[in-house]
């Protein structure tokens, strides 16, 4: 078992230390900083096409948590948080699925599609923190005599609050204590009565706690108000349905399949509370991929439970197996001595224009109107904000609607990119070199080619000089 524990335990480690290249985590960063120094933010800071515009930074609290930790020791610091996330989420899952299947060996494999699938959307973005709460108040409701589970009145009004101010996914767990308590109603067990009353009471306080947050109700409202933009939201990766062919919807898939092999092969039928529950997260990892690092931690306990025994295997071997869980350890340890010195982000990201900004900055057209993709503003914002502002970036809870549409039409391409670029009075472009829109300014006589190199491209409107 100590071996199994310290397997799953690396594995959540080493996930958690990737280098710091997601474009939302870099102004994430930002925003920490400056809320360290200015307080919480109203309205937004960071562009020039929106600016004023009502702004609920809803990930203020992980934010605020970013900054402490690169002020004390910078991107080692950041990488090793997102290293112990990991961990702690590897082995809750771990013990949860050996506590409730009663069985080393599917405890060991139980997890290992599930998690293997959620981590490849693991990221040092808050979603990951609401992925640990999200499994904290699965153990809570499905482990009632476990130390959480026996204090939900204390334990879910906390997780929850602390959910509510690091990211706006805190809905799936008020979404699943709900399906919980329906489910045990359809069961024979309705929510005024015993186990469930105490959840109920306790959703209820978590609710009334969670009011108590630097926006007030206009946090709570924040899941909703993001879901009534489904035509922008449409448009972004992260809320598309998986595709099976990647690597995230190929081990999604097999998710799936093994959920189904449990189902088919259990030697009891699953409560209608828990047919309930697993069917919904399914389908909404199937809606939206970014679900997919919710829906394993909720089916866990159900397919545990299934295909587990009656009572635990007798261990045959007492004594730990020292030199597997050496190795282990052992890996561990030189994995994170190979990766932490590493660059992990800034001027060493490739992914990012980083000599294009560079360009830009040499040729004294820092400051000025500039119009850079979503993911690339992240990264503009984090090196060169407040000198440089942003035409748009991958907050699009905030952005008008107006504005996002025109980023989507220059972003295919369309003939209206004159007049778009027109009315947002647009001086300097930084875009992936191969895309459709750099190829179109390529053969526009009022836009001058400044800088170029493999992977972006400079353009200035010509007239305009060095400020």
């Amino acid at each position: 078992m100590t071996l199994y524990a310290a397997v799953w335990m690396v594995f959540g480690w080493a996930n958690g230390q990737r280098r710091l290249a997601d474009s939302s985590f870099l102004w994430h960063l930002r925003t920490g900083h400056w809320i360290l120094e200015h307080g919480i933010p109203r309205s937004d800071i960071y562009s020039f096409t929106a600016p004023g515009t009502s702004w609920v930074a809803q990930s203020w609290l992980a934010e605020v948590c970013y900054a402490l930790l690169d002020a004390a020791g910078g991107p080692v610091a950041l990488r090793l948080f997102g290293a112990a996330v990991g961990l702690a989420i590897a082995a809750l899952s771990f013990r949860l699925a050996l506590r409730l299947s009663n069985d080393r060996l599917a405890a060991a494999l139980l997890p290992a599609t599930g998690l293997i699938a959620a981590g490849l959307v693991w990221s040092e973005r808050p979603l990951l923190l609401g992925v640990l709460a999200l499994l904290v108040l699965v153990w809570v409701v499905d482990v009632p005599d476990s130390p959480a589970g026996r204090r939900p009145h204390l334990v879910i009004p906390a997780v929850m609050w602390l959910w509510v101010n690091v990211h706006g996914s805190f809905a799936l767990g008020f979404g699943f204590l709900a399906l919980h308590l329906a489910g045990r109603w359809l069961d024979g067990a309705p929510p005024w009565r015993d186990r469930e009353r105490a959840l109920a009471r306790a959703g209820l306080l978590a609710g009334a706690v969670c009011l108590v947050n630097p926006y007030g109700p206009a946090l709570l409202w924040f899941p909703v108000a993001l879901l009534m933009r489904g035509d922008v939201l449409a448009a972004i990766i992260e809320w598309k349905s998986p595709d099976l062919r990647t690597p995230q919807g190929m081990m999604f898939a097999l998710f799936l399949a093994t959920v189904l092999v449990v189902l088919a092969r259990a030697r009891r039928r699953p409560s209608r509370r828990d047919v309930l529950v697993l069917v919904s997260f399914l389908l909404l990892a199937l809606w939206a991929q970014r679900n997919i690092a919710a829906a394993p931690v909720v089916a866990l306990p159900i397919v545990s439970r299934l295909a587990g025994r009656d009572a635990p295997r007798p261990d045959a071997r007492r004594r730990p197996h020292w030199v597997p869980l050496a190795l282990v350890l052992a890996f561990a340890v030189f994995w994170t001595a190979d990766r932490l010195p590493r660059p992990a982000f800034g001027h060493d990201v490739t992914d990012y224009p980083v000599a294009a900004m560079r360009a830009v900055e040499r040729n004294g057209l820092l400051g000025r109107r500039l119009l850079t993709t979503d993911v690339w503003a992240g990264y503009t914002i984090h090196e060169y904000w407040p000198r440089q502002r942003v035409f748009i970036d991958d907050r699009y809870d905030m952005y008008p609607r107006q504005l996002i549409q025109d980023y989507l039409r220059l972003l295919g391409g369309e003939p209206s990119w004159r007049s778009t670029l027109d009315r947002y009075r647009v001086e300097v472009v930084v875009w992936p070199r191969e895309h459709a829109f750099a190829q179109i300014l390529s053969g526009d006589l009022r836009w001058k080619l400044v800088y170029a190199d493999a992977a972006a491209v400079v353009y200035t409107r010509i007239g305009v000089t060095a400020g």
